[in-house]
């Protein structure tokens, strides 16, 4: 998988991990309980040596982890990292927009219920620090600690409501 991103952005370096259909299926699988190369690859449709690629670098990229089984020869299942396991709500929330938006209500071709009661998942908002909900709107980007001296720049001289 190429990595051509190389800004200083959250947005661009998550795509770098993350940008690609397969890697992101993966996730879901690994998220679903999948373990071992024939369980994704099944479950997915991915070719194998696709398959094998992406799982080297997601174990690179820190979001699986290799172990070893040692069952009939070198045998191996990924287990997702708490860096991929942080993933739940980007997966949810992909979820979500994918049944409103491309299938449409009572077009779902797969709800997100709570294990224990059965009970759909509300759809996921942003919220404050408080809880509230709000929407891209009312967010603006300032620069963090780890800025490029560019993106300061670029935003030092956007008032706080020109947005």
């Amino acid at each position: 998988m190429s990595r051509s991103h190389n800004q200083l952005c959250p947005v661009a370096a998550s795509l770098n991990q993350l940008g690609d259909m397969w890697t992101l299926l993966i996730v879901r699988e690994a998220l679903n309980g999948a373990t071992r190369f024939g369980d994704f690859q099944r479950n997915t449709g991915i070719a194998k040596t696709m398959l094998s690629d992406r799982l080297d670098q997601m174990v690179r990229d820190g979001l699986l982890e290799r172990h070893d089984i040692g069952q009939r020869g070198v045998r191996h299942e990924y287990r997702l990292t708490r860096k991929g396991r942080a993933l739940v709500p980007v997966m949810a929330a992909i979820s979500q927009w994918g049944n409103a938006w491309l299938f449409g209500e009572g077009q779902e071709p797969i709800a997100l219920v709570h294990r224990e009661t059965g009970e759909p998942i509300a759809p996921l908002r942003p919220s404050d620090a408080q809880g509230q909900s709000f929407d891209w709107r009312d967010v603006r980007m300032v620069p963090g600690p780890g800025a490029a001296p560019a993106f300061k720049t670029r935003f030092a001289s956007i008032p706080p409501n020109q947005e």
